[in-house]
């Protein structure tokens, strides 16, 4: 029989080897999440998928129970540091997410079906490494999409852009582009999905021979834009007063008032043509 005080450091020591293997089976940053690998943590086992299966997947929807992580001073579970793709963790935004499936880079369009609340986020870390669950979002997108109090919510989830090899690579310190964040209340995904491909300059573009006077007007620019996304450019610089090939931020009150989509973002970049 052993003792009190021997069971007692046998706990101890069961307790660090098991906080010992968390640490060891849990991919490191600089390796994480390479896609088309396997990771376990914990016995919960996830595969990344491939590039070529994010771009198949680009357009369908899925439903997810996902989760919220938060800063590593709240939530202890959480690792301070940078992410799985070298971005910094920014809980307070609502445009960043992690998965175990996904690969860093990826972006999503999500949906709370319980009260319609969208928004449009990255995938930049790993995790969740809790059976059934294949999303945590950020806090910030949590509280956005109501669903802090409880926790954990069934969302909708769509792929709106799968990343590319440099993407989904890790990078010390890296910075993503912006998404849109919250974009409001929808009816569904296929609602929400047009306004997103319009605000993030991916709307499908209409293809037609310019004609001598098109041309012309479009020296001038005086064309009438030939895409929503492209219409959304021209409405800015008209309101900014800039020519075509001008790089600019435009204010808050700009973005809200071209762009409902950016309420949330506090910039909007004019893209040269």
């Amino acid at each position: 029989m052993l003792s009190v005080a021997s069971r007692r450091l046998f706990r101890s020591f069961s307790g660090i080897a098991v906080a010992v293997v968390a640490l060891v089976t849990l991919p490191q940053a600089a390796d994480a999440k390479t896609p088309g690998k396997t990771y376990c943590f914990i016995g919960v086992c996830h595969r990344v998928n491939t590039l070529q299966e994010m771009a198949e997947l680009v357009g369908k929807d899925v439903s997810f129970k996902s989760s919220f992580y938060d800063d590593c001073k709240r939530d202890r579970f959480n690792p301070c540091g940078l992410t799985a793709s070298g971005e910094v963790f920014r809980p307070d935004d609502a445009d960043n997410a992690a998965s175990p499936i996904y690969p860093e880079g990826t972006v999503v369009l999500v949906r709370n079906p319980l009260n319609g609340q969208a928004a449009v986020l990255r995938i930049n870390s790993a995790g969740p490494y809790w059976k059934g669950r294949m999303l945590d979002v950020s806090r910030g997108t949590a509280e956005a999409l109501g669903f802090k109090k409880r926790g954990v919510a069934n969302l909708e989830v769509r792929v709106i852009a799968a990343p590319t090899k440099a993407e989904a690579r890790y990078k010390k310190n890296r910075r993503y582009d912006a998404v849109p964040g919250p974009i409001g209340r929808y009816a569904s995904l296929e609602a929400a999905s047009g306004p997103v491909m319009i605000a993030m300059g991916t709307a499908p573009v209409q293809v037609r021979v310019a004609s001598a006077d098109q041309i012309s007007q479009a020296a001038t620019g005086t064309i009438d834009p030939t895409s929503p996304a492209e219409a959304l450019r021209a409405e800015a610089r008209r309101e900014l007063g800039i020519g075509r090939t001008t790089t600019r931020v435009a204010p808050v009150s700009l973005v809200a008032s071209i762009a409902p989509i950016h309420k949330t973002r506090s910039r909007y970049w004019v893209a040269a043509q």
